[in-house]
């Protein structure tokens, strides 16, 4: 029986595109970037905010995207407009918002492992209604080895106060399902993610999570 389920953020359990491109384009106004355009965002996701910002400065400018001051300073700008105000468009997928609480309610421990940083995710989930039931949340910043590292998730595991086996992660690219991979763990891809290769199974609910009732 699943003890525990382990979850990415952006791009599982919530769509958070909008306000991602708003801040990115806030920071690239500043240097003279064209903006980038939210289907650019999201194929730009899944490891880290300097990644994310040098991959949206390369699909815009794509000869800048190797000066590194440039990148950063753009990053540093990005990081501040989106901690200011980080969920005003950001929606949940699917029955997250039910589904989520009822796992925590049937005693599943659940964990969020991004590479967003702990804060501003703390503050995504708040404004989605979901902070309340979220058990442990490992950001890019609170780990010194994150994602693609397995170890982002097994310390997410251990976090729960559980091990490998006892969990299931949840994600929507194929750096989640390279992660659980080498970390030994159950993956489940949403419906709504971008296409990976293999037999895997999709998760078109998050109620498919919760446990069977016990029967008599």
């Amino acid at each position: 029986m699943t003890r525990g389920v382990v979850f990415d953020l952006d791009g599982t359990l919530v769509d958070s595109v909008a306000d991602i491109a708003h801040a990115m384009n806030v920071a690239f106004a500043e240097w003279s970037l064209p903006a980038v355009a939210p289907v650019q965002v999201r194929a730009a996701l899944g490891l880290g905010s300097l990644e994310l910002v040098r991959r949206c400065v390369r699909a815009v400018a794509g000869d800048r995207a190797g000066d590194d001051a440039l990148v950063g300073a753009v990053h540093d700008r990005y990081q501040a407009a989106y901690a200011a105000d980080p969920a005003p468009n950001t929606r949940l997928y699917a029955d997250a918002g039910d589904a989520l609480p009822a796992l925590h309610a049937a005693g599943v421990a659940l964990g969020i492992c991004t590479n967003k940083t702990t804060d501003v995710s703390r503050l995504v989930l708040r404004a989605v209604g979901l902070d309340g039931v979220i058990d442990a949340l490992r950001g890019y910043d609170a780990t010194r080895h994150p994602k693609p590292d397995p170890r982002h998730l097994l310390e997410t595991i251990a976090e729960l106060g559980l091990a490998a086996d006892d969990v299931v992660y949840v994600g929507d690219n194929p750096v989640d399902l390279a992660v659980a991979g080498a970390a030994g763990v159950t993956y489940r891809h949403v419906a709504w993610g971008e296409p990976v290769r293999g037999d895997v199974v999709r998760l078109e609910r998050f109620a498919d999570l919760c446990p069977e009732p016990a029967r008599s």
